[in-house]
Parts: C-alpha cells; structure tokens; sequence
C-alpha cells in the first residue's frame, strides 16, 4: 500500500496536501498521531508533524510498501522547479538518515512523477523546469522512498498551479511507469540533466543517480548500494561527467556487474 506523507513543518506539503485531498484523498475513520489518514484507491495519504528529512522513524511507526513525500525544494538560486528524487547520503547524514546509506529507488514511480510533472507543466504553462534531482538528504528507508517537490522560494512554494501540478504528479506516481530501460546515473550535476533528458525522451528509468561532486565518495560498496537499492534492479548505467580515473574506475565495475552503458 503506499503512503503519500505530507508535513506540516512545509508550506509546499500543506499546499499540495489541500489539493490531493480535494480531489483524490477522502478522510477515512482510521488515524495516525493527531491526524487523520486520508485514502485513494489502495493509497493512504498521512500527515507528520516533522520536517520530511527527518522522518527516520516513520518507516517503523507506519509500515508502507511506497513513501512518497510531498515537499518543498530550497535553492540558493531562484529557478523555479519541479521536480523527483530518492533518497540517502553518499557521505555524512548532514540533513537526515544515515551516513553513506541509500534508501531504495522505486525506478518506475519516480519516472511516472517526472513525466507527469512535463505533462502536467506544459498543459498549464508554468515557467519551471522539471527535472529529476541526484539522490540526497533523509530520511533513509529500506522502503521505496521518492520525494516530489516544488521549489526553490516561498514564492513557489504558494504558487497554486504549481503545487496543483505537483499533487497530479504524486497521483501518477502511485502506478509504476512501463519503461523502456532502468539505470542508474554517475556524474553531471544536481539536477542531472542528461539523465533528465534520457527520461523524458526514451522512457529510462532512473533510480539512484551520483553527482560529480560527490566522485571522491565514490568506491565499489556505494556502486554496489546504488545498484543493489534501485527497485526493479538496473541494466544499464549512464555515466557523464567525471574525474577521468573515476570515470574509470565506473566503467570497469559497470562491466563487471553487467550493466550495459547509455
């Protein structure tokens, strides 16, 4: 059964939460903390009062097959985005979860959300990229764990259409997508836009995805995480931008483990 988490620590969650609840999530006799749980279908929408990153204990307290968490994206930089992630740290835990620990990747559902958010984007013209973004942050599950998002200011976090946008994406994402091919991805930039663009265009399916910032934190036992924790299991890898002797260093446990390159 998965279970659509929103917070009340998030403005964005709230947002996205009034509209899930308006149109798809009805209240139900059953509660969870002070809250109601809301359901849809074979889906149950709960409401935390912990800032998401920090849920740690969730996975315990509400066992679920799917977490998908209706959150807010903070940048520095003000570009207005939608977007999907997984979750789990390649170094320390500085914002939740554990320390060189992933969550599972549920491949297929965070590509229905990332098509879903294009669709839903372009039907109501919203000047924001959609994008996936590299795994990072808590909490760390062994759970299928997504995070849908709208960022990076509280000028999105309010933006109605957007936060609309979003709630459909997190409807879409309950069902997985029929890919054409599931990978992982090493190397580019936060917000991965080769593997984005892979997505979008040839229907692959991205689980856990690296940056190249974090290549120095790169060994064989995170490959082997990243590999292992994306959910069904990958045949293919794209590797992009990276320190030559990493770079290689991919390569050759990319073709030890069997995985065909993109």
């Amino acid at each position: 059964m998965p279970t659509v988490v929103i917070s009340t620590k998030d403005v964005a969650s709230l947002g996205m939460a009034k509209f899930l609840r308006e149109k798809y999530f009805k209240e139900t006799e059953k509660s969870f903390g002070d809250f109601p749980v809301y359901r849809y279908g074979n889906a149950e929408l709960i409401v935390i009062d912990t800032l998401h990153i920090h849920a740690q204990w969730l996975e315990e307290a509400y066992p679920s097959d799917l977490y998908i968490f209706a959150s807010k994206h903070r940048a520095e930089k003000h570009v207005k985005t939608l977007s999907v992630h997984t979750t789990g740290n390649y170094g320390d835990a500085l914002f939740g979860g554990y320390a060189r620990t992933l969550s599972k990747a549920p491949a297929l559902h965070m590509l229905s959300a990332l098509k879903a958010l294009k669709e839903e984007r372009d039907r109501r013209g919203l000047p924001y990229d959609v994008t996936y973004e590299v795994t990072h942050h808590g909490p760390t599950f062994n759970t299928p764990t997504m995070f849908v998002e709208v960022g990076s200011t509280e000028e999105e976090w309010r933006d109605e259409e957007a936060l609309k946008a979003a709630a459909e994406a997190i409807v879409k994402a309950l069902e997985p997508y029929k890919a054409e091919k599931v990978a992982i991805g090493v190397g580019a930039g936060h917000y991965a836009p080769d593997f984005t663009r892979l997505a979008l265009e040839e229907n692959v399916a991205f689980g856990h995805m690296a940056p190249k910032y974090v290549a120095d934190l790169l060994d064989v036992p995170m490959l082997d995480q990243m590999l292992k924790k994306t959910v069904p299991g990958p045949s293919h890898i794209k590797i992009a931008s990276l320190p030559g002797s990493v770079k290689k260093m991919v390569k050759d446990w990319a073709a030890n483990r069997g995985l065909e390159l993109l």
